[in-house]
């Protein structure tokens, strides 16, 4: 027994040392990798970006920089470099003592100070970019600014009549700029890159804005000598021609106000003689509201002619269809009252809209009035138009309800007339049928519905010769007695059926009897049920018997039935 246990032993000591064996390879191979890479960033070419700058001035902000960046990458690679090697060391030894825990650790705490070596030189050399893109900015805003400058000056020899008053500034001002574009050379011989950009880019906005002033100004002054005076003229001129067509301009106060604006306008070119074109710009800007607001109430005017022009024949036409309306319906009335019964309601709205349409042409009246003065203020009047065409298409709408109510009211009553004629022959006609039908005897059933009908019946013919007449209860008394007639002449028409289909199910089936003993039973029961007056049943009774002996025989006989 104990050989196995030794046996076993051996085994699992041969085991664990492959274990350790192999895990102090892996461990090795880690320790190579974090080798590798901290060669790597030993050789990070940090410098050759560093060389970059010899290329500048290195004085001043530009020597600053390149020793800080120096610095910086030195003391980072020489720091984490050695931190780096010596964990990497610690974990060798760790391997080879099996200390695998105390390895890895080590192991990654050289990986972090290779990662911080790495991140040092992205930072450094993505600040070295910024700086040389920097400079180049700098250099080409540098070539803009003079470029502009020299445009400018020569734009004002060239071109001073069309700045006017406005020349002798502008060439102050772009004298100016002549030791301003200088500066930006000296800083950067200085060494001072970043001071210089700065400059430069604040130059350069300047001149493009000074630029953009110079492109305004000649329309600036277009606009105060020319375009402005002149749409006040056209403004004064349209004005007067429409007062001698008729218009009340009066409240817009085109003179006064075309007078403030003159002199509001003739503070803008002193201001752009002084190139305070800001506040030259915001009173042109007051100048074109003022005159918007203008064209906008006279526009409003001629809109409002148009408008009464456009509507005033429509409600002519309306108001006088409405009167006319209006009068018929009141003849009609006298005279429809004393035969039917109308409602109070209507009568009123009729008696109320005479007086509103009364209104509505006084309304109109004055506004005629209104118009055939020298001036009219058609803005003050156009309202009415549509409170004028909305109340007498109202009134035109309802009283034409009105009236078609009236017109309804004979013909109610003639159609009622009528329908009750047509139940009393309908009545009388299914009555025969029943009379003359195959029916043993009449249910009561049929000569209790056929007397209430004829009640029903006298007592409309007895309200017809009322008056004034009710029509609409009259219509719904004919109604009931429609009702009453259908549900007659249903029932009446079913019985029947059933009486005849229940002759020819006996009739067929005879022939089984004397073969078919059940059968004979069950035909015997559905005669006898046909004399009780009991059809529905006794149909049923046959059929079943018919069907028993010869199936589908019973459908064919009530289709054959049917379609006859």
């Amino acid at each position: 027994m104990w050989v196995y246990i030794l046996i076993a032993i051996i085994i699992l000591v041969i085991v664990t040392a492959a274990v350790l064996l192999y895990l102090r390879s892996v461990k090795t191979q880690m320790i190579d990798t974090q080798y590798s890479r901290l060669h790597e960033v030993n050789q990070l070419p940090f410098k050759l970006d560093l060389v970059k700058l010899k290329n500048y001035n290195l004085h001043g902000e530009a020597k600053v920089l390149y020793n800080n960046w120096q610095d910086e990458w030195n003391e980072a690679l020489n720091t984490h470099s050695t931190h780096a090697e010596n964990a990497l060391e610690q974990s060798k030894t760790n391997v080879e003592q099996f200390k695998f825990a105390k390895s890895t650790k080590n192991n990654e705490l050289a990986g972090e100070n290779i990662e911080v070596i790495k991140n040092k030189y992205d930072e450094l050399t993505e600040e070295v970019a910024r700086f040389v893109k920097a400079v180049e900015e700098g250099k080409h805003q540098n070539i803009e600014s003079e470029r502009l400058y020299r445009e400018a000056k020569r734009d004002v020899l060239a071109n001073g009549h069309k700045f006017g008053d406005a020349k002798k500034p502008l060439e102050e001002v772009i004298k100016a700029y002549e030791p301003e574009v200088a500066k930006y050379e000296k800083m950067v011989n200085d060494g001072d890159y970043l001071r210089a950009n700065e400059f430069i880019f604040s130059t350069y906005n300047e001149l493009l804005n000074l630029k953009d002033n110079m492109d305004e100004i000649p329309k600036l002054i277009k606009e105060v000598q020319k375009e402005l005076p002149q749409q006040f003229q056209e403004l004064r001129y349209g004005c007067r021609d429409l007062r001698a067509q008729g218009y009340d301009l009066d409240h817009i106060k085109v003179e006064n106000r075309l007078s403030t604006l003159k002199s509001n306008l003739n503070r803008v070119e002193p201001l752009v003689a002084k190139l305070e074109l800001e506040e030259a710009e915001s009173i042109l800007d007051n100048i074109h509201d003022e005159l918007d607001d203008m064209y906008e109430l006279v526009e409003h005017e001629v809109n409002a002619k148009n408008k009464f022009d456009s509507g005033k024949d429509v409600i002519t036409d309306e108001l006088f269809n409405a009167k006319a309306l209006n009068y018929t319906l009141r003849t009609e009335i006298d005279y429809i009252k004393e035969h039917y019964h109308i409602d109070e309601s209507d009568v009123q709205k009729v008696m109320n809209y005479e007086n509103e349409i009364e209104n509505l042409i006084t309304i109109y009246s004055d506004m005629i009035t209104e118009t055939e003065k020298n001036t009219t203020r058609y803005s003050a009047i156009v309202d009415n138009i549509d409170y004028l065409k909305n109340n007498a298409h109202t009134i035109h709408e309802e009283q034409n309800s009105i009236q078609e109510h009236l017109v309804n009211l004979r013909e109610d009553d003639a159609e009622a007339r009528e329908n009750l004629r047509y139940v009393n022959d309908r009545k009388e006609k299914v009555y025969r049928e029943l009379m003359s039908s195959n029916l043993v005897t009449l249910p009561e059933q049929f000569i209790v519905m056929k007397h209430e009908i004829e009640v029903n019946i006298r007592e409309v013919e007895n309200y017809f010769s009322r008056r004034p007449l009710n029509v609409e209860y009259v219509k719904a008394k004919v109604n009931d007695t429609v009702l009453m007639m259908n549900k007659f002449e249903q029932e009446a028409y079913a019985v029947m059926r059933d009486s005849q289909l229940t002759e020819l199910m006996i009739q067929y089936g005879n022939r089984f009897r004397s073969t078919d003993s059940d059968l004979n039973a069950h035909l015997n029961e559905a005669e006898r049920l046909f004399k009780e007056n009991r059809y529905k049943r006794a149909l049923g009774l046959a059929k079943d018997a018919v069907e028993s002996v010869e199936p589908g025989s019973a459908a064919k006989i009530e289709k054959q039935f049917d379609n006859n």
